[in-house]
């Protein structure tokens, strides 16, 4: 009986590679050049704007899941629908009679409007918000605040994670939600085993398993714990995560900020028969389309979340998308087999067709505010997510594209642009489900717009050199200086 079953286990290996063998030689070949990439996991669409001929097309009305070149859809909603120069206004008022002796007869009130940027590490205007309503509030004779510092949240509906998005990127900043109050790109320095948190978050709780390994860190959904497990360095070990909860990190500084002002607040806000306000200050953000190269330069999902809420203020997130998807219905461009579930891309419930994208581009592109939006794209070879990608090559600087990659997934969508910096063509390139690595893609990715916009184009073959053995000599300092560093490290 043992003899039988060691016999079918072997058949049945022995046919599985068969089955493998055959399923790779019957795959089609990728059109990209690299194994891996079957054209039944490809979308292609690349095509003359002005002529509208199209140079390549595969699977151009298919649906995939498209990662961060969804903030380039989102931008141009945003674009389309709203003032280039609009700004987040973040009022800060006194509700309550401020009394001769300096006594404010009730709350700080700080009115969030979903501003993302909000002493942003992005935006050095965006800073001292704090000082600037202690600032306020002293100018105002206001010595002393009967009630507390108030984060008022109710102008903006919040749903906090997004349909779609894997538990595993909720504690990584990345994966941090957007509030109606967001503060310091909501993300925090959280340093183990002393468990201290930079700023300071309230309500935070940390838990910790001793176990070998490194570091590994945890925090669910609408949950202010953070799980920690493995053996943190010698001399501690920081990690940068996402705030639970921006809004009472927010209340907490202002409040210590007051504080030092000499503004002495207690801890409860006060209902008072009084209900007279009084503006002490506004806090105004950068303007949009600058918001917008930001977080399309960086991939900022937090910031795009932000923007896709901004089309419908004090709305739900869907209420937004279905303005997004009705805008772009009224200009012609079918939203067929077109999922929007988030502004980022971050939603594995995403799905986008290169035509739909394709179209939007090229209605952009004719769009009074096409210099704005063309702006928004990193160059290749020289800007954020695509600063290595065609570098020194005929295309770096020509080619402007929003990247997008997750696990299985990566994209490019965006515009080749002429001489004068316009846009002449709109490329949209998406690979999900490729089992090839993703540096081998990327090349094959390059090869084929070289192909198409530099044809003449031919890469040097890069030399591989073999590194030099060390002499005996060298091999003993080399272990003296590590031995003498992790001396020092002891120290």
């Amino acid at each position: 009986m043992i003899k039988y079953r060691i016999v079918r286990r072997v058949i049945f290996a022995a046919l599985t590679v068969a089955a493998a063998v055959s399923a790779n030689a019957a795959a089609p070949a990728s059109p990209l050049g690299v194994s891996g990439v079957s054209e039944s996991h490809l979308g292609i669409y690349i095509a003359d704007i002005a002529t509208g001929e199209t140079l390549r097309e595969i699977n151009s009305s298919r649906a995939f899941v498209p990662a961060s070149i969804t903030k380039a859809l989102t931008s141009a909603s945003v674009l389309t629908l709203m003032n280039s120069s609009d700004r987040y206004e973040t009022r800060v008022e006194a509700v309550g009679e401020i009394t001769d002796g300096g006594i404010l007869e009730g709350d700080i009130v700080v009115r969030c409007v979903g501003d993302p940027t909000v002493e942003s590490a992005y935006f050095d205007e965006s800073r001292g918000f704090s000082d600037s309503i202690a600032a306020a509030v002293t100018a105002a004779g206001i010595k002393r605040i009967k009630g507390t510092v108030v984060i008022d949240s109710s102008m903006v509906p919040d749903e906090r994670v997004p349909d779609g998005w894997a538990d595993e990127d909720i504690v990584w900043p990345y994966g941090t939600s957007h509030h109606a109050a967001n503060f310091r790109d909501n993300k925090f320095v959280l340093t183990l085993p002393s468990r201290k948190s930079m700023p300071y978050v309230p309500g935070l709780q940390v838990t910790h398993t001793p176990a070998k390994g490194s570091l590994k860190v945890d925090r669910k959904k609408d949950s202010n714990v953070i799980i920690s497990r493995g053996t943190p360095r010698r001399n501690g070990e920081s990690i940068t995560v996402s705030m639970p909860d921006p809004s009472a990190v927010m209340r907490h500084e202002i409040i210590q900020t007051l504080v030092k002002s000499g503004v002495e607040t207690a801890d409860t806000p006060v209902s008072c028969e009084n209900d007279e306000v009084a503006t002490l200050y506004v806090h105004r953000s950068p303007v949009l389309v600058d918001i917008l190269r930001s977080l399309m330069y960086r991939s900022d999902n937090m910031m795009a979340e932000a923007m896709l809420r901004s089309v419908a203020p004090g709305q739900s997130r869907m209420s937004a998308v279905k303005t997004e998807l009705d805008m772009w219905e009224t200009r012609d461009v079918d939203t067929q087999c077109v999922v929007i579930e988030d502004g980022s891309g971050l939603s594995r419930n995403d799905r986008l067709t290169p035509m739909f994208l394709a179209n939007v581009f090229t209605w952009m592109a004719s769009h009074y505010k096409a210099p704005d939006y063309v702006s928004l794209f990193p160059k290749a070879g020289c800007d954020g997510t695509l600063k290595s990608f065609l570098r020194d090559t005929p295309l770096e600087g020509r080619v402007a594209l929003k990247t997008g990659s997750m696990r299985g997934v990566q994209s490019y969508a965006g515009y080749m642009l002429g001489n004068d910096g316009q846009p002449t063509h709109v490329i949209v390139i998406i690979v999900n489900g490729f089992t090839c690595g993703r540096t081998a893609l990327k090349t094959g990715i390059e090869d084929m717009l070289l192909s198409m916009f530099a044809p003449d184009y031919v890469r040097p073959v890069k030399q591989v050199t073999t590194p030099k053995k060390k002499s005996a000599g060298a091999r003993k300092k080399s272990r003296t200086s590590r031995t003498s560093s992790k001396k020092k490290r002891r120290a």
